[in-house]
């Protein structure tokens, strides 16, 4: 009997030795900030990619059609840069003149309350454009070219479910460099002035 109540009483010391070291708290915390830490960088907003809906309702609004697309990466903490590309074909509503434009643009942009492509930020950077005029009636080689604009931003990306962002932003925008003429609704392209507007972006 003396020595059932031994081994019992050894087991018993054994079973709660190895329990009090599975439960360690030096053991647990790295396992569940490796998990923490992965869901965080598996949900960070790193990059964003977003059509330019404004454009392509403003272009149909006036019997033309347009489209943009915009995509941000971010390179350090805080830091990123984003790229547009734009085209748009529209109706100047002055004599028989269309235009075709072309549009690249190349920001950098600051984060200064988050260190993903989140919450407030401030931007700046430029736009180059390319007017090109179509005349049934007038050679418009003369009239067509190229403006280059420099631009700052000041914004806001709100989190929406299903991975997508609402973008607030303002800005003003200044033409530098103008080489082409502005007739009818094209004049926009050479207006400075404060700039605004709403974006829907999707994270990759």
């Amino acid at each position: 009997m003396k020595h059932f109540f031994a081994r019992a009483a050894l087991i018993v010391f054994c079973t709660g030795l190895l329990f009090s070291q599975e439960l360690t708290p030096s053991d647990k915390p790295p396992q569940s900030d490796t998990a923490e830490s992965a869901a965080h960088t598996e949900n960070a907003v790193t990059q964003l990619w977003t059509l330019d809906f404004m454009l392509l309702a403003r272009e149909l609004s006036a019997g033309g059609i347009g489209f943009g697309v915009q995509y941000e990466r971010q390179i350090f903490p805080h830091y990123a840069f984003k790229g547009y590309f734009g085209h748009a074909t529209m109706n100047t509503r002055w004599c028989d003149y269309y235009c075709t434009t072309v549009t690249l643009g190349l920001f950098a942009e600051w984060y200064p309350l988050s260190k993903e492509l989140r919450k407030l930020y401030v931007a700046m950077g430029s736009y180059f454009d390319y007017l090109g005029y179509i005349s049934k009636t007038e050679d418009t080689e003369d009239i067509s070219g190229n403006v280059i604009s420099f631009e700052s931003l000041l914004g806001y990306k709100f989190s929406l479910p299903k991975h997508f962002l609402l973008d607030v932003f303002i800005g003003y925008k200044l033409p530098f460099i103008v080489e082409a003429e502005a007739h009818g609704r094209a004049e926009s392209y050479l207006k400075h002035g404060i700039q605004y507007g709403l974006g829907l972006k999707h994270t990759l």
